[in-house]
């Protein structure tokens, strides 16, 4: 790890990233404890944590410690599509399936088309750093929306419903977003952009798809039911 600037950086690197966790765990929960008297969700206060005690605004944790544990989200985003998976119920996409897909679709289509409109048409930005933007606006936060449900201790087919559609939402992002870096990478390169460069990207998704679902059934093999 780089040598670390601020307020810590007359401690040794080690330390100094410690500290900070420490530091970020610490004004995190007392966060909540403020949020919860707004009844606010937990998720906004470490939200706002980050923002207060990031590099843009107070400066506690430095950048530099910030940029070494940029893998922590990876991870997360790991664990969270994993969780957000146990969803994929066939029992419940029989009877939710083709409600689950309209809402997605629609949902997805339309926060895409509206913000392709504002940035191509109406703020003028590059064709292809539109069509990453509006890759981007499919997508849903899933990790909030999770650890919400999970606090207020929701349930029922409307959360059914909503967390199979942030799970399948994140597969139409997934594939809109690398089409749109394929098409702005083409754009900015020799200026070519055939079948193959659009391809390409969806082909690969959907064999990690069935890889993802490969391994899926050996652990429902693998793990009996009465195990916890």
């Amino acid at each position: 790890m780089p040598e670390v600037s601020g307020w810590l950086q007359h401690i040794s690197p080690a330390s100094a990233t410690i500290i900070s966790v420490a530091v970020m765990l610490f004004i995190g929960f007392l966060m909540t404890r403020l949020t919860k008297l707004l009844r606010l969700p937990n998720v906004t206060a470490y939200i706002l944590t980050g923002i207060l005690i990031g590099p843009v605004a107070l400066n506690l944790i430095p950048a530099q410690v910030v940029q070494g544990m940029d893998f922590l989200s990876d991870i997360a985003l790991a664990f969270i599509a994993f969780s957000t998976g146990q969803f994929f119920r066939f029992s419940t996409m029989r009877t939710n399936g083709p409600k689950v897909i309209i809402i997605t679709l629609l949902e997805a289509l339309l926060s895409s088309v509206l913000v392709f409109i504002l940035s191509f048409f109406i703020l003028h930005l590059p064709l292809e750093f539109s069509a990453v933007l509006c890759a981007l606006a499919s997508t849903t936060a899933s990790a909030s929306t999770m650890m919400t449900i999970r606090q207020t201790g929701s349930h029922g087919d409307f959360v059914d419903t909503l967390l199979q559609v942030v799970a399948l939402d994140n597969v139409v992002g997934l594939l809109a977003y690398s089409v749109s870096i394929a098409i702005a990478t083409a754009s900015m390169g020799d200026g070519s952009f055939g079948i193959k460069e659009a391809a390409l990207p969806i082909l690969t998704n959907i064999g990690v798809l069935v890889l993802g679902g490969i391994f899926g059934l050996g652990l429902k093999l693998l793990i009996h039911s009465r195990r916890t």
